[in-house]
């Protein structure tokens, strides 16, 4: 591009070899946590230096040829993403991860979607992720939570939810396959009983994107969250995908640059999905 500064979007689509594309595993050890967080492969590590030592500006609000570059870059990012999952580019919210995602839907949904005496599903299975946010709004507003109990096998027990659900339950959140067990949710079907009761259904999917094929359209949930960092890329980003209609009617998360369409002392009105959520710099 003009200016000389390109930025390459052409993916690497070699395919790993363990011992030689992780440079932090020595020869001879075996690493065990990925559930809580994965390795970088040389891949991953070399895009970072490159963007960071080669092309780096801001994005969304520079003037200049290195910034236009890397905005096309980023916005090229979402774009994979959402091919990645199913959805659309307009529903890949970027944010530092799963955890933010969870407390952005509790704080900005749920905290303006929800009233005294709604209930809201969880299981006895989630991550606190999933859990402390939504005691924090519960706690706020006045709902009430509820755990869905697991089977023998120690998954979550859909035919136990199916009983519990009521009109009251205004959201249902659950992992997609634990952290722990590596049980695997029926997400279609869980989502089917949620919207039987009029329910939103939210999906934690940080052990799921890395494991198995995600469409989020067929799944029919209706959020949709997952970290980089579990997905062997850096800390701080994750994704929230959420439909359009339901983002596009609740407020920002946060206030700041890059999330509004106008500002002035008199008022200011925001941008519309995803950059309302996104304020401020990104993790480019």
């Amino acid at each position: 591009m003009a200016g000389g500064f390109a930025v390459s979007t052409a993916l690497d689509t070699r395919p790993l070899d363990v011992l030689a594309d992780f440079p932090a595993i020595p020869a001879g050890w075996a690493y065990l946590d990925t559930a809580a967080t994965s390795q970088k492969p040389k891949p991953v590590l070399d895009a970072i230096n490159r963007a960071y030592g080669e092309t780096y500006a801001t994005v969304h609000r520079g003037v200049y040829q290195r910034s236009a570059d890397m905005t096309l870059a980023y916005e090229a990012a979402r774009r994979r993403t959402a091919k990645f999952i199913g959805g659309k580019e307009e529903e890949i919210v970027f944010v530092r991860g799963a955890t933010e995602a969870i407390n952005l839907v509790a704080s900005s949904w749920a905290g303006t979607q929800l009233k005294e005496g709604d209930r809201i599903l969880l299981s006895a299975l989630e991550h606190h992720s999933n859990i402390v946010p939504w005691q924090m709004i519960a706690e706020k507003i006045g709902a009430h939570i509820d755990v869905v109990p697991l089977t023998s096998d120690h998954r979550i027990d859909l035919d136990a939810m199916a009983t519990m659900l009521t009109p009251q339950h205004k959201l249902v959140a659950l992992a997609h396959v634990s952290n722990v067990l590596g049980s695997a949710l029926d997400v279609k079907r869980a989502a089917a009983l949620a919207h039987s009761v009029g329910a939103k259904i939210l999906i934690d999917g940080c052990q799921a994107v890395p494991r198995m094929p995600v469409d989020v359209v067929d799944l029919d949930c209706d959020f949709y969250v997952f970290s980089g960092h579990k997905l062997y890329g850096p800390t701080g980003i994750g994704v929230l995908w959420g439909r359009y209609e339901l983002l596009d009617a609740i407020p920002p998360y946060q206030g700041g640059g890059s999330m509004i369409d106008k500002v002035s002392f008199a008022g200011t009105t925001y941008a519309p999905p995803p950059g309302r959520f996104e304020a401020g710099t990104p993790h480019i």
